[in-house]
């Protein structure tokens, strides 16, 4: 191989380095933290689905003394599709709370079921030997993000806008859609705005 073909070898393979390792490392970044973000420093912390190794880490790293998991089996009575997870917490002495979503708007019984589960996020979040948690659900986006805009107008009391643009922004693209779940977060009124005077 004469100067000039291997000039221009190491030229391409440069190339290739410079442009292909931040696509690859963006890729192992997404299959295993799967979307994780900072919601509030210290406090909440939220991703889809974790690989173990990568949970361990994320445990580590952000002190995580609760994971709060918003995923469930189809079936009463099997197990989830994250019960290694469930597991891998419960060894390590680390707070685990399961949360199944309900529907966002009334079925026709005078009540919305989604109700039930926010409750339950809220008693979660109130307690502060919970913090720091980690959210999540399988991607990261849809129910994690509606938690998170719950979260941010409750906590952080943001306006029911714009935790609403942020969740649309971080993923959930389809909210226009989703008539339940947008009216349900359009019309969400904050605790500390249902009792001031």
């Amino acid at each position: 191989m004469n100067r000039s073909s291997l000039r221009y070898a190491l030229g391409f393979a440069l190339v290739a380095f410079i442009v292909g390792a931040p696509i690859a490392y963006s890729r192992y970044r997404q299959a295993n933290y799967r979307n994780f973000r900072v919601v509030e420093e210290g406090k909440l912390y939220r991703s889809g689905q974790m690989s173990l190794s990568a949970l361990k880490r994320t445990i580590e790293e952000y002190r995580i003394k609760t994971v709060i998991s918003l995923r469930y089996a189809d079936n009463e009575g099997e197990r989830p599709p994250d019960w290694r997870e469930e597991e891998f917490c419960k060894a390590q002495g680390i707070r685990y709370v399961r949360i199944r979503p309900r529907e966002w708007h009334d079925l026709g019984e005078g009540f919305i079921p989604a109700d039930q589960p926010v409750r339950q996020f809220l008693s979660v979040m109130d307690d502060k030997d919970t913090y720091p948690a980690l959210i999540h659900c399988f991607a990261g986006m849809h129910r994690t993000g509606a938690f998170c805009s719950i979260y941010r107008m409750e906590y952080q009391r943001w306006s029911n806008a714009d935790a609403m643009a942020e969740l649309k922004s971080l993923g959930y693209a389809n909210l226009d859609k989703e008539a339940d779940v947008q009216g349900y977060l359009e019309n969400y009124q904050p605790r500390w705005k249902r009792t001031s005077p």
